[in-house]
């Protein structure tokens, strides 16, 4: 119990030591990732996708995104630090999926265009398959990278 309330209390710490707008941004990242939850747990896929953007297959080009400014750069880069401190303390389990939804809403919203890529795979010691979810910018990895070697790529949205 007591490492519980030390590991608690450092990360409040932490959390506290951060600029009022990192904070802001967390809050929203946390609020925003509860929604996507909810959203990915009780919509189908079909409708999800079609709210993700446009979808091309893995073998479509890839230049579809024009080169983002220095500040886009910069507001993507503090999303995904969001969004990364968010997931690790929310009461459940936020997959990737989860994670690049809530980075693409935070993104769009900002007027920050953005790139949400899935890919499939199977570990060569596991012999069930694998889905992984990452989203880029065109400069800035924002959520789910790395990605493992054995993923291919299936679909992504723009």
């Amino acid at each position: 119990m007591k490492r519980w309330v030390r590991r608690r209390m450092n990360k409040l710490g932490r959390f506290s030591k951060l600029t009022p707008s990192d904070r802001i941004l967390t809050y929203e990242a946390a609020v925003v990732m509860w929604a996507a939850r909810l959203w990915l747990q009780f919509v189908p896929f079909r409708k999800v996708a079609e709210r993700l953007g446009k979808s091309y297959p893995a073998a479509a080009p890839r230049d579809l995104l024009a080169p983002t400014s220095e500040h886009d750069d910069i507001v993507a880069r503090q999303v995904s630090e969001a969004v990364v401190r968010a997931s690790k303390n929310v009461p459940y389990k936020a997959v990737c999926i989860q994670q690049a939804v809530t980075a693409k809403i935070m993104l769009g919203r900002r007027g920050i265009p953005s790139v949400m890529h899935f890919g499939v795979g199977r570990s060569p010691e596991e012999r069930e398959m694998r889905a992984h979810a990452w989203l880029a910018t065109a400069n800035v990895e924002v959520t789910g990278f790395p990605i493992d070697e054995g993923l291919t790529e299936i679909a992504y949205f723009v």
